[in-house]
């Protein structure tokens, strides 16, 4: 049985959430807060396995309640509306999130998710990271969560020469020769770090720009003499890009 805990400020929101998770026979809803005190006092009582948390509520945000805790050991979902700089946080942090309103096929992918973590992964490490990009100012100072195995490295977005896409799974390169294998599409990168000075130069390849050096024969070739194909429907796109 998983026990899970909802926080969020609306008592509306909450019921749906909770009228989602029926269908899962393997949760069973043991708590509700709307206030990020009531929810830190619940989950000493309750030692939850899952935390669905609403990320901005009035008196204090998920976000702060994760700051007072420091480190926890259960897993959290973010419920939030669509706010830049918190799914920024939440996603260079490898930690799940349900966009409001919630769709049950979302939660169902969440939930299955939640199922397949990994057991020995060290998410106290983790977790201060993921308190360490929330404090940040700015974006560029956030590091990437990649997860190899067991093993679990924190990448200035940077660092990073280019990401391939590979079926559902991305391929990350940096600069050093590493090479990271994600679950997540490349698309879910694109929306990350397009914003970053990243650049999309064909369906299957994000490059940083600042690794560019120049076009040679329908290809971008990087700093590492990596050369990358441009889609025909890109190439205008990227040569703007590359004389701005």
């Amino acid at each position: 049985m998983i026990k899970a805990l909802i926080v969020d400020d609306d008592a509306s929101n909450r019921d749906y959430l909770r009228s989602l998770l029926a269908v899962h026979p393997e949760v069973t809803v043991i708590g509700e807060a709307g206030t990020i005190t009531d929810a830190q006092e619940l989950i000493t009582l309750q030692a939850p396995d899952l935390l669905f948390l609403d990320v901005e509520m009035p008196g204090g945000s998920g976000f702060d309640l994760l700051l007072r805790l420091g480190n926890w050991p259960y897993e959290v979902i973010f419920c939030t509306g669509f706010q830049r700089y918190a799914i920024q946080a939440i996603r260079f942090s490898a930690l799940d999130y349900l966009l409001k309103p919630v769709q049950p096929d979302e939660l169902d992918a969440a939930m299955q998710r939640y199922g397949e973590r990994h057991p020995s992964l060290d998410r106290k490490v983790a977790q201060e990271q993921f308190l360490e990009n929330i404090r940040q100012a700015d974006e560029q100072h956030m590091k990437l969560t990649l997860t190899t195995g067991d093993r679990t490295y924190f990448v200035p977005p940077a660092e990073l020469s280019h990401c391939t896409a590979d079926d559902n799974y991305t391929e990350l390169h940096t600069l050093d020769g590493r090479r990271f294998v994600s679950a997540r599409t490349l698309k879910d990168y694109e929306d990350m770090l397009l914003p970053l000075g990243f650049l999309r130069v064909h369906r299957s390849t994000l490059v940083n720009k600042a690794q560019i050096t120049h076009l040679d024969d329908g290809h971008v070739v990087l700093k590492n003499q990596a050369r990358l194909e441009v889609s025909r429907r890109k190439r205008e796109e990227v040569l703007r890009a590359l004389a701005s």
